[in-house]
């Protein structure tokens, strides 16, 4: 007698125990999903917080291009005035009579040996590369026969 009473009082417990435990997961489970939720909505706050400064900082740098913009199209438009009041000026002074190459030598004419100026400069140039040619291989086969009479 005294078995079964301590069996039926043990089924008891063990019953009590598994409801309370069941009603303990069902808060478990709420709390969980009401913890997720409020870190849903954190996140999703930081997001549009974020989201906003973008915007605010794309919206100010935008602002700040076409501000430049219009400063640098404006100063553009004045140096094409000042450009075209300058041309008007030169225009007016070539209608007088103005040219540049009468205050410039003769280019052009003959000099010595009847070559010109830019004749002459081109012929020293192209003297002085073929020497630096002649040099490099010179010294490039003065190395090569060294290098062949250390063999022996």
């Amino acid at each position: 007698m005294y078995k079964k009473i301590i069996i039926s009082t043990c089924i008891l417990a063990i019953s009590i125990l598994l409801s309370f435990n069941l009603s303990l997961a069902n808060d478990a489970t709420n709390m969980l999903e009401n913890t997720a939720n409020g870190i849903r909505n954190v996140v999703g706050g930081a997001e549009n917080t974020i989201e906003n400064a973008a915007n605010g900082i794309s919206n100010t740098a935008q602002n700040m291009t076409e501000g430049v913009e219009n400063k640098a199209n404006s100063l553009t438009n004045s140096f094409k005035n000042a450009t075209n009041s300058t041309k008007d000026t030169n225009d007016n002074m070539n209608n007088e009579g103005y040219v540049a190459t009468r205050t410039s030598t003769d280019s052009g004419t003959a000099t010595f040996m009847g070559m010109s100026a830019t004749m002459w400069t081109w012929l020293i140039i192209g003297i002085a590369a073929i020497a630096i040619v002649a040099l490099v291989w010179y010294y490039s086969n003065q190395l090569k026969a060294s290098r062949y009479d250390d063999r022996d």
